[in-house]
Parts: C-alpha cells; structure tokens; sequence
C-alpha cells in the first residue's frame, strides 16, 4: 500500500497481521476501513511488506461489450511495457461478486486495482478502496465529491459533437437512444444530447428519447419504438455502436433504409464490430481512444503502487468522430430549401 494521508503501507500491514508498534486511534482507524470491506488478510498479504506480485487486478462489469474487449488488449500491451501483468475479472454487473474480486485482489494477489464501469452502486466500494489507501484507477466513473484516481472520456463533448454533425447535414428531428442511466456515462451521452440540442435552438422532449437497458438485444427493442413513431425522426444518435447495429439490423428487415430513411450515428466506433455480416453500411460513429485511456490507467496505478502520488489524478480524453456512411445529408440535397 501506498504511503498516504499519515498512514502508512508497513503501518496497515502491523495492524492487519496484529503486530505491536501502531497507536490505538491509527489502529482503529485502519481496522473500521478494513471491516467496511470486508477485507480478509492472509499470507500472500504479509509479503507485501517486503515484495510485490507484479500484477495488476482489473475488475470489468462484464466482458459481453465489444468495447471491454477492445480495451482489455490495451491495458495488456500497456501493462506489459510497464512490467506488470494482468487478471482479468467479470462480475456480470453484480455488486456481491464485484465485492468479493476487490478482496481478492487486495488479498494479496494484486498490487493494484483497474475498475472499469460507471455504476452508481460502486460509490461505496470506491470510498472504501481510497479509505485503505489501496492502489486503484478508476475507468470511466467519477463522483464529484471524491478525489481519487480518474481516467474519463469527455462523453458530453461526444455527444455535442454528434449533434452537431447531424444539425450540419440539415437534421432537426433527432431522437437519443440511450444506454442504461444508472449509469454515468450513459447519463453524460443523454446531458450531452439534451444541451446540444438546446444550444441549436431544438426541443428535446420526452419522445426525443428511447431509453434502454444497454444490454445485449435492446438494439432490436429500440428499432421496434422507432418504426411505431407518428413523428419520425430523421436522424438518431444512438448510446453505443453495439445498440446501433443492433437497431440497424432490425430497421432493415422492415424496409427502412439507412441513410435513405434515416440517419444513425454511434458511439465507440469499434470498426471490427459486426464486420463478418454482410451489407455496405459502415456506421458514423464518435471514437475512443482506448491506447491512450489504457496508457493512463496503467500508468496512475504504477504509480500508487511505487508509493508517488502522480501529478495529475484525473485524465479526460476527447473522442473523435468518424465518418461512416449511416448519415445522410439533407443540405447538399436540397440547397434550397429552408430546413
């Protein structure tokens, strides 16, 4: 463990492996953080006075998003550059198994963490692995009352910018597909949508949004609300390119024609995703940049665990949009007619 806040890392091992020489309110401290973990020491736990395992924990939602894949060979490739390996974990979005990898890792089998998912319900586990001063990067959450080690995409930039796109090729009917609000980065992409869309001057009301689960098949789900619509949209901006082949998929087997019908724009630009289907459709999508988003979070945990406190804590990166053919441009169709 790092040294931190007057506490450190030989003083919590003393107190967890019951050994003399720590003041009773340092004790007492250590051992409430501890309790509100759950945290189990054992033996490969005491060597970490004296050595460390080389290995970082990475503890995912779950390994089913295209994206978690792509993300995962670069935190190996960076990983491996800065000597460390890693261990992957998949708790399938359940808080209990989250838990239970955490304790693990800090068991003695890592010597740092990487939490990768923006769930609400992680707050608690984040506050309990900064109480313990266990090294930790977190990947793509963030809470505005803690201070802890951020790695972020500016996914209410993102969101901007794909409006704005849309809004440049003549759109003004766009309706948001969202991800699930529980979580933050699909609650960013939505505030994102809603403020860019005020700021051009448009409406966002309550049926400018399909909201969905974000998981696997709501894609199918979304395109069914699309195609019961009066009022159609003429452009949508969908949470993630998962959902938006999805959507796309099943929007096509009911004749509806994209770009021609409408316009789609995604979210992650995964260009290897659904690429073994057949169909001329490659989808504008607002990219991550997974290399340097990994770079970092390898790079803040190196750190904790060589006891330094890096420089800068949070690092917020800019995605890029990348041009498709999924979006049609009403302008240049029609030069002179008002919009």
């Amino acid at each position: 463990m790092a040294k931190k806040a007057g506490v450190s890392k030989t003083t919590v091992s003393k107190v967890l492996n019951q050994q003399y020489g720590v003041h009773a309110e340092t004790r007492k401290r250590v051992l409430e953080a501890a309790a509100a973990l759950h945290y189990t020491p054992n033996i490969a736990a005491r060597s970490l006075v004296t050595s460390k395992t080389g290995v970082i924990g990475v503890v995912y939602d779950s390994f089913r998003s295209p994206l978690y894949t792509e993300l995962a060979g670069q935190l190996e490739q960076h990983a491996m550059e800065s000597g460390y390996r890693l261990v992957f974990c998949s708790c399938n979005s359940d808080p209990d198994s989250k838990r239970h990898y955490i304790r693990y890792f800090m068991g003695g089998a890592a010597d740092g963490i990487i939490l990768f998912g923006s769930a609400e319900e992680d707050l608690p586990l984040i506050e309990m692995l900064t109480a313990v001063h266990f090294p930790f990067a977190v990947i793509e959450n963030h809470f505005e009352h803690l201070s802890i080690p951020n790695v972020l995409i500016d996914n209410l930039s993102g969101a901007a910018q794909a409006v704005n796109y849309l809004y440049e090729l003549g759109h003004r009917k766009i309706v948001h597909v969202t991800g699930n609000l529980q979580h933050l980065v699909a609650l960013d992409r939505k505030n994102g949508f809603t403020t860019a869309m005020e700021e051009r001057g448009l409406s966002a009301p309550p049926e400018s949004f399909i909201v969905t689960s974000g998981t696997i098949g709501c894609g199918a789900k979304a395109a069914e609300r699309l195609l019961g619509m009066k009022d159609k949209p003429t452009a949508v901006f969908v949470f993630n390119d998962l959902i938006a082949y999805e959507m796309m998929d099943t929007l096509s087997q009911a004749r509806c024609r994209i770009p021609d019908d409408l316009s789609v724009i995604g979210f992650d630009h995964l260009v290897g995703l659904l690429s073994f289907k057949p169909g001329p459709l490659e989808l504008t999508s607002l990219a991550q940049p997974l290399s340097d988003v990994a770079a970092a979070a390898v790079e803040l945990v190196a750190a904790l665990i060589a006891g330094t406190l890096p420089e800068k804590m949070v690092r917020l990166f800019q995605p890029e949009l990348k041009e498709g053919n999924t979006c049609r441009n009403l302008i240049s169709e029609h030069p002179s007619e008002p919009i």
